[in-house]
């Protein structure tokens, strides 16, 4: 009976997710994406009972002939720490502990934040409240094996992560990591499509420029040769005349 009500939670649970991605994708007008992600994470968030649930976006960039990982929050609860005047930003390593989740290849559970290094960065918010547990629940494209993202959960007042709440999590991160995958697609897609526009424009914008110069060219012989001929034109008359 355990494991049939377990189940029927689950069940609901996802259901609440999909809900989520559903109203995300239909409120978020100007957004879908980001609406989405937080209506994902808000409801994460109250399933999992977490007054602190984040989901962090990784991603690199090239700079002065270096890759360079980055990081920046994408969604988050409690909003008015989360939202989105809130983020920036940051490079990874400024984050050991979701450095260390990226580089786990599984969930990681920081069983002790108020000891770990990792955690070292924010301790004092660990502190204020009562942080007794966080998980790390990293996502992945499947096609290359590289984290695109990490949901953190907190967990307070002594409370521990049950291994069906971080298989939940885990589950749901699934579903996470295909929208930020299709973002990367129509971010390539648009990416190639502006592309394909710009390099038959500048194509012809360099003709045109070479059409120009000609004319200019030609422009400057026609006028060189109307003032040879104002030259000479009044000295021909005078000798007629």
């Amino acid at each position: 009976m355990r494991g049939g009500r377990r189940l029927v939670i689950e069940r609901k649970a996802f259901l609440k997710i999909t809900k989520a991605l559903i109203l995300g994708l239909r409120n978020g007008l100007t957004d879908p994406s980001a609406c989405i992600k937080q209506n994902i994470i808000e409801e994460l968030a109250g399933i999992m009972g977490v007054e602190r649930c984040v989901l962090f976006r990784i991603y690199q960039e090239e700079i002065d002939g270096r890759c360079t990982e980055f990081c920046e929050i994408a969604a988050g609860v409690p909003p008015e720490e989360y939202g989105p005047e809130f983020r920036a930003r940051t490079p990874l390593d400024a984050h050991p502990d979701v450095k260390a989740a990226v580089g786990n290849g599984g969930i990681l559970v920081i069983r002790d934040p108020r000891s770990d290094d990792r955690t070292a960065y924010f301790r004092g918010m660990v502190e204020k409240k009562d942080v007794s547990e966080i998980a790390y629940v990293p996502l992945f494209i499947e096609e290359y094996r590289r984290a695109v993202g990490v949901i953190v959960l907190d967990a307070v007042h002594e409370r521990r992560f049950t291994e069906d709440e971080t298989l939940f999590c885990s589950e749901v991160a699934e579903l996470v990591s295909l929208l930020l995958e299709q973002e990367r697609v129509m971010l390539q897609h648009l990416r190639d499509a502006i592309i394909n526009k710009v390099v038959p424009l500048g194509g012809f914008a360099r003709r045109l420029r070479e059409n120009l110069q000609t004319t200019l060219d030609y422009i400057g012989i026609i006028q060189e040769g109307a003032v040879e001929i104002c030259a000479i034109l009044p000295k021909t008359l005078n000798s007629e005349l």
